[in-house]
Protein backbone atom coordinates (compact mmCIF):
# COMPACT_ATOMS: atom_id res chain seq x y z
CA UNK A 1 0.00 0.00 0.00
CA UNK A 2 2.64 2.37 0.81
CA UNK A 3 4.46 1.92 -2.54
CA UNK A 4 1.22 2.12 -4.12
CA UNK A 5 1.07 5.81 -2.41
CA UNK A 6 4.34 6.45 -3.33
CA UNK A 7 3.76 6.01 -6.97
CA UNK A 8 1.17 8.28 -6.98
CA UNK A 9 3.02 11.16 -4.68
CA UNK A 10 5.39 10.63 -7.24
CA UNK A 11 3.26 10.95 -10.52
CA UNK A 12 1.44 13.40 -9.57
CA UNK A 13 4.29 15.82 -8.46
CA UNK A 14 6.33 14.93 -12.19
CA UNK A 15 2.84 15.50 -13.67
CA UNK A 16 2.46 19.03 -11.95
CA UNK A 17 6.04 20.13 -12.26
CA UNK A 18 6.27 20.16 -16.18
CA UNK A 19 3.11 22.51 -16.24
CA UNK A 20 4.55 25.35 -17.61
CA UNK A 21 3.25 28.96 -16.49
CA UNK A 22 2.51 32.18 -19.57
CA UNK A 23 3.14 35.35 -18.55
CA UNK A 24 2.15 38.64 -21.03
CA UNK A 25 3.23 42.49 -21.22
CA UNK A 26 3.21 45.18 -23.59
CA UNK A 27 5.52 45.62 -26.01
CA UNK A 28 7.03 49.19 -27.13
CA UNK A 29 7.79 50.24 -30.75
CA UNK A 30 11.40 50.21 -30.94
CA UNK A 31 11.36 46.44 -29.79
CA UNK A 32 8.44 46.27 -32.47
CA UNK A 33 10.57 47.79 -34.92
CA UNK A 34 13.66 45.61 -33.71
CA UNK A 35 12.02 42.64 -34.24
CA UNK A 36 10.84 43.14 -37.40
CA UNK A 37 13.70 44.40 -38.46
CA UNK A 38 15.77 41.26 -37.06
CA UNK A 39 13.40 38.90 -39.37
CA UNK A 40 14.05 40.63 -42.27
CA UNK A 41 17.66 40.14 -41.81
CA UNK A 42 17.17 36.65 -41.55
CA UNK A 43 14.80 36.26 -44.80
CA UNK A 44 17.34 37.98 -46.19
CA UNK A 45 20.13 35.52 -45.37
CA UNK A 46 18.00 32.75 -46.07
CA UNK A 47 17.14 34.11 -49.89
CA UNK A 48 21.01 34.12 -50.34
CA UNK A 49 21.72 30.67 -49.13
CA UNK A 50 18.41 29.46 -51.72
CA UNK A 51 20.00 31.20 -54.33
CA UNK A 52 23.68 29.04 -54.05
CA UNK A 53 23.47 27.02 -56.96
CA UNK A 54 24.05 23.70 -54.17
CA UNK A 55 20.69 24.50 -52.67
CA UNK A 56 18.86 25.01 -55.88
CA UNK A 57 20.00 21.93 -57.75
CA UNK A 58 18.73 19.72 -54.15
CA UNK A 59 15.56 21.60 -53.70
CA UNK A 60 14.79 20.90 -57.36
CA UNK A 61 15.80 17.40 -56.74
CA UNK A 62 13.22 17.29 -54.33
CA UNK A 63 10.69 18.64 -56.03
CA UNK A 64 10.43 22.33 -54.50
CA UNK A 65 11.08 25.65 -56.15
CA UNK A 66 12.72 28.36 -54.22
CA UNK A 67 9.34 30.53 -54.07
CA UNK A 68 7.26 27.07 -52.68
CA UNK A 69 10.54 27.22 -50.12
CA UNK A 70 10.34 31.25 -49.25
CA UNK A 71 6.44 31.04 -49.09
CA UNK A 72 6.51 28.18 -46.16
CA UNK A 73 9.51 30.23 -44.51
CA UNK A 74 7.25 33.42 -44.30
CA UNK A 75 5.02 31.15 -42.63
CA UNK A 76 7.63 30.83 -39.40
CA UNK A 77 7.13 32.73 -36.48
CA UNK A 78 10.27 35.37 -35.51
CA UNK A 79 11.91 32.78 -32.91
CA UNK A 80 11.59 29.85 -35.42
CA UNK A 81 13.07 31.90 -38.09
CA UNK A 82 15.99 33.00 -35.91
CA UNK A 83 16.41 29.55 -34.41
CA UNK A 84 17.11 28.35 -38.29
CA UNK A 85 19.27 31.23 -38.99
CA UNK A 86 21.17 30.90 -36.38
CA UNK A 87 21.61 26.56 -36.40
CA UNK A 88 22.86 27.62 -40.67
CA UNK A 89 25.12 29.99 -39.73
CA UNK A 90 26.70 26.82 -37.90
CA UNK A 91 26.59 24.67 -40.84
CA UNK A 92 30.06 24.77 -42.60
CA UNK A 93 29.73 24.54 -46.80
CA UNK A 94 30.83 21.44 -48.06
CA UNK A 95 29.92 19.75 -44.27
CA UNK A 96 32.70 18.30 -42.38
CA UNK A 97 35.39 15.80 -44.07
CA UNK A 98 35.71 13.76 -40.81
CA UNK A 99 39.25 15.42 -40.31
CA UNK A 100 38.03 16.60 -37.20
CA UNK A 101 37.18 13.02 -36.05
CA UNK A 102 40.17 11.82 -37.36
CA UNK A 103 42.43 13.70 -35.30
CA UNK A 104 40.60 13.77 -32.37
CA UNK A 105 40.81 9.96 -32.47
CA UNK A 106 44.56 10.21 -33.21
CA UNK A 107 44.66 12.39 -29.81
CA UNK A 108 42.80 9.85 -27.66
CA UNK A 109 45.56 7.14 -28.86
CA UNK A 110 48.70 9.40 -28.16
CA UNK A 111 47.21 10.13 -24.92
CA UNK A 112 45.95 6.56 -23.98
CA UNK A 113 49.99 4.83 -25.24
CA UNK A 114 51.61 7.82 -22.80
CA UNK A 115 49.01 6.91 -20.08
CA UNK A 116 50.00 2.93 -20.25
CA UNK A 117 54.27 3.94 -20.63
CA UNK A 118 53.64 6.10 -17.36
CA UNK A 119 51.93 3.54 -15.49
CA UNK A 120 54.16 1.04 -16.41
CA UNK A 121 51.43 -1.19 -17.99
CA UNK A 122 52.62 -3.02 -21.50
CA UNK A 123 49.96 -4.48 -24.05
CA UNK A 124 51.31 -7.59 -25.55
CA UNK A 125 49.16 -9.01 -28.31
CA UNK A 126 49.21 -13.04 -28.95
CA UNK A 127 48.22 -14.58 -31.44
CA UNK A 128 45.97 -18.00 -30.81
Amino acid sequence: MRRFIALVVALTFSIFSSVTSATSALVDTETLIATQMDREADLLKLQKLLETKILKEKLRSVGLTEEEVMQRLKGLDDDQLHHLVSQLDGIRVGGDSGLGLLVTLLVIAILVVILLQLTGHRIVVVEG
